[in-house]
């Protein structure tokens, strides 16, 4: 099951346009990442009606059986990964948008590092989410390769998965580039390696059967 961990809707965005993008690139599903209360009953809502919203990130919604995981487990910052893991054992921690590096602006020391040590903690997972809001225009994968590569190199395909950002870039980008810049980053790979990355992965992740 190819699934995109991380994405949104927005009025303008909803299900039925996502739906089809999904179908095209041969995913099955995606998980919907609430921010707030408000957004988690919409999403928990559409998720009823659409078969292919496997699971709701959200605040709130306790019981309802999309309901996947908490938004406050989910967050951009490595440290912060750690702590969260310190203080709730046995919960699993995603890191989005690969811990937000800051691409060709330096301090790539300091975040490899902080990713490494984040890795070594077995709860900790990666999300290589959001990757077109991190390199400017015209999006290329070489700038993003060498954080993806250590990414999968510390935490291993078993502990990466792709999530879209959808509809975070639109109207400059569509899905498909977001994948696109994904695969091209990660390079030649195995099928096994390829299907964890773009499913299997979030499919354990979230329990997703």
């Amino acid at each position: 099951m190819r699934i995109d961990a991380h994405q949104f809707f927005t009025p303008e965005h909803t299900p039925e346009h996502l739906a089809p993008i999904l179908k095209r690139n041969k995913f099955e599903g995606s998980i919907a990442i609430a921010r707030d209360e408000v957004e988690t009953r919409q999403f928990l809502a559409f998720a009823e009606l659409y078969d292919f919203i496997r699971g709701v990130v959200g605040i709130g919604g306790t019981g309802h059986r999309k309901l996947v995981g908490e938004s406050r487990f989910e967050v951009s910052d490595p440290v912060a990964a750690l702590n969260l893991a310190q203080r709730h054992p046995g919960r699993k921690i995603a890191i989005v948008q690969l811990g937000s590096p800051q691409v060709g602006r330096g301090g790539e020391d300091q975040w490899a590092g902080a990713m490494e040590r984040a890795a070594q903690h077995p709860a900790i997972y990666c999300k290589a989410s959001g990757l077109l809001g991190l390199v400017p225009q015209p999006w290329k994968a070489d700038p993003l390769r060498p954080y993806v590569q250590h990414v999968l190199h510390v935490f291993g395909p078993s502990r990466v998965m792709f999530g879209s950002d959808w509809p975070s870039r639109l109207p400059e980008s569509i899905w498909k580039e977001s994948l696109a810049i994904f695969t091209q980053a990660i390079g030649a790979q195995t099928m096994e390696t390829r299907e964890e990355l773009l499913g299997g992965t979030a499919a354990r992740f979230y329990g997703i059967s």
